[in-house]
């Protein structure tokens, strides 16, 4: 027996080797990356690591059922959903308030952390040490009453000078935040693309610092108020997403897809959420058009005037979750959940969980 095993110790060894290697990435698959206190992946990655699953949540109102029918069906496959649920204005005091407790508890009782999101009111909420503070003692007291896991700030076309202030508010709300075990995200503009009066407050070396996540909100190439064309130009991400990564921790990048697209029409433009883009499809009787340079569709009716549509869909998806699993990225986050069609969670689970 020994000379069988020394004849064979190497292919014996190798092929124990082998065989310990897929034990431990079968266990670090389904367990996921190495945590830390806030449950977002440590600095050390793993092979097997795989990509996390914000989304974006709003309440409902009328006839609109909002956010809670996908995040209840789809719960098993996200790991951190952020419902916005308030804006902060420059005094530090909020202005809203749309806090649903039972989606709260259904998100503890299911393991997913919860980071509400947060907006601004006024293009300077932090203009002085003094509102900074204030702010960030709302944001600490809003985390203890509802015993939030983190929290996500969207404060969205900032003062060109704000770009100091944002940071060092982050900063000092990360640091209490992490403290208490507690995650911060925030969301930034992409600066591939878009005027720098917009990009400039975003310091993405100083943000991808103080942060958890840094959610890239790679949508809105062509918005409400400028002319047709795609949402999310595949090319266009990838640029965001490749400058991104020069300055953040890849771990940190959360790339921001789109559920939704826009119809123009007049020289303006209305939201509409995938769904509603394959139902004008089924009501006009049209096909969509593929744009091999955007990967996206389009098509365009007739009805009191001429519609031009884009719209994400789970095709042009489908790029953007390479691209997320190609740069190992920290994970994606939807904006919103409900405006996404069923095959979203298809595309998603094939190809990132």
């Amino acid at each position: 027996m020994r000379d069988i095993f020394m004849r064979w110790r190497y292919q014996i060894l190798g092929g124990a080797a082998l065989l310990l290697l897929i034990v431990i990435g079968l266990s670090v698959r389904t367990s996921r990356a190495p945590t830390a206190s806030n449950g977002l992946p440590k600095e050390s990655w793993s092979l097997f690591w795989r990509p996390m699953v914000m989304g974006f949540y709003e309440n409902g109102g009328g006839s609109d059922p909002g956010s809670w029918p996908s995040f209840k069906q789809h719960v098993k496959q996200i790991q951190i959903v952020s419902p916005y649920w308030y804006r902060i204005n420059a005094g530090g005091t909020l202005t809203s308030d749309n806090t649903d407790a039972h989606v709260a508890s259904f998100a503890h009782q299911n393991k997913i952390r919860i980071w509400p999101l947060i907006g601004n009111s006024g293009v300077n909420p932090m203009y002085s040490s003094a509102t900074r503070v204030a702010m960030t003692k709302t944001v600490i007291d809003l985390a203890k009453k509802y015993n939030f896991d983190g929290a996500f700030i969207d404060f969205e076309l900032l003062a060109p000078y704000s770009r100091d202030d944002l940071s060092t508010f982050l900063n000092g709300l990360g640091r209490q935040l992490h403290k208490m075990g507690k995650g911060l995200g925030v969301a930034v503009f992409p600066k591939v693309g878009v005027t720098t009066d917009i990009t400039h407050p975003y310091d993405y070396p100083a943000l991808g610092s103080v942060t958890d996540s840094v959610v890239i909100m790679a949508y809105d190439h062509h918005y409400q108020g400028g002319p047709p064309g795609p949402v999310a130009p595949l090319p266009w991400v990838r640029q965001n997403l490749k400058y991104a990564l020069q300055y953040v921790p890849k771990q940190r990048i959360y790339l921001g897809v789109a559920g939704y697209g826009y119809n123009w029409s007049g020289g303006s433009a209305a939201t509409v959420s995938t769904l509603q883009a394959q139902d004008l499809l089924k009501k006009y009787g049209i096909q969509p058009i593929w744009d091999a340079a955007s990967q996206e569709y389009h098509f365009s009716y007739t009805d009191n005037g001429q519609h031009v549509v884009w719209y994400e869909d789970p095709r042009s998806l489908a790029g953007k979750l390479q691209l997320a699993r190609q740069f190992h990225i920290g994970g994606i986050a939807l904006w919103r959940l409900g405006y996404e069609a069923p095959d979203f969670w298809t595309q998603i689970r094939h190809r990132i969980l």
